[in-house]
């Protein structure tokens, strides 16, 4: 009489064991699931392409520094740096030198503003791409934005209205100056990253083929770490690109100078940081004037 519950115990036994396999079945799916959700992601970023994320997960495996210091030794007066890369930032740019004549940068000093860093994570690492730092005209930076003055430190690069303000002032020379901070980053890459951002806007605006001119020009610049590239925005709306002193290209189209700034300190940014540092640095120059 005893039999059957035996086999009902085992019955019930396996029952148990069998559940406790569909669990484990559920739950590693499920585990699965969110390593393939948090592996994906960067790609899936407006500002970054797959050529882009391919190359970070292909330095994960390499011997590539991917988030070192750029350059090292002590501070003095006619540089600022940037705070992750020490990349260094002369404090006044002088771009009157005869070989940048086309770039059309008539003022002998533009004024450094701030300076940010470009960077993407993945797989829990950072990746230090590029810092890029802001010089202008400064007397018509503080005429253009003085208004501003009084805001509470930190909030500009919050304030809708200031920003506009920053990307619509095509009539003040502008240069952004980038450090490659990323060992193997190609000017393929670069390209790749401002046909994500920028050419949906030059297109959308009928400017495709200004916008084209200037990037085929940046596609032959030959990156490394510690490279210097200038993108000059002129008060009459020429566009020139300068690569470790060579003049690359250039353009004039107000609307792609525009299009530049918007990238960086518009509503969208690519990097945050750019955004926040300059804002920062353009708050203190108008606090300054007061």
């Amino acid at each position: 009489g005893s039999q059957p519950l035996r086999n009902g115990g085992r019955a019930s036994e396996r029952a148990s064991e069998g559940g406790r396999w569909w669990w484990c079945g559920v739950g590693a799916w499920v585990l699965g699931r969110e390593k393939r959700r948090m592996a994906a992601p960067l790609k899936k970023k407006l500002s970054l392409s797959e050529k882009l994320s391919e190359k970070l997960r292909n330095l994960t495996t390499s011997s590539a520094s991917y988030a070192e210091p750029i350059s090292d030794g002590s501070d003095d007066d006619t540089f600022r740096r940037e705070k992750k890369t020490r990349a260094k930032y002369p404090l006044s740019l002088d771009l009157t030198d005869a070989k940048y004549a086309e770039a059309k940068i008539n003022e002998k000093s533009l004024s450094f503003i701030g300076a940010g860093l470009r960077s993407e994570g993945l797989m829990g690492i950072e990746f230090w791409i590029y810092s890029i730092g802001l010089y202008t005209e400064l007397s018509k930076t503080k005429k253009a934005l003085l208004k501003y003055a009084g805001e509470e430190p930190g909030t500009l690069q919050d304030n809708e209205e200031f920003c506009k303000d920053l990307i619509g002032m095509t009539s003040v020379t502008r240069v952004l100056r980038f450090v490659i901070t990323l060992a193997g980053l190609t000017a393929g890459l670069v390209v790749a990253q401002f046909d994500k951002v920028l050419l949906p806007k030059m297109k959308a605006k009928g400017k495709e083929d200004n916008y084209k001119i200037i990037v085929d020009q940046i596609g032959k610049a030959k990156l490394k770490k510690g490279t210097i590239m200038l993108l000059t925005l002129s008060a009459d709306g020429t566009v020139a690109c300068i690569c470790d002193g060579e003049l690359l290209g250039t353009v004039t189209c107000k609307v792609l100078s525009e299009s530049i700034m918007d990238i960086y300190f518009g509503d969208k940014p690519v990097s945050k940081d750019v955004k926040e540092k300059v804002c920062d640095g353009l708050h203190a120059a108008l606090k300054s004037e007061q």
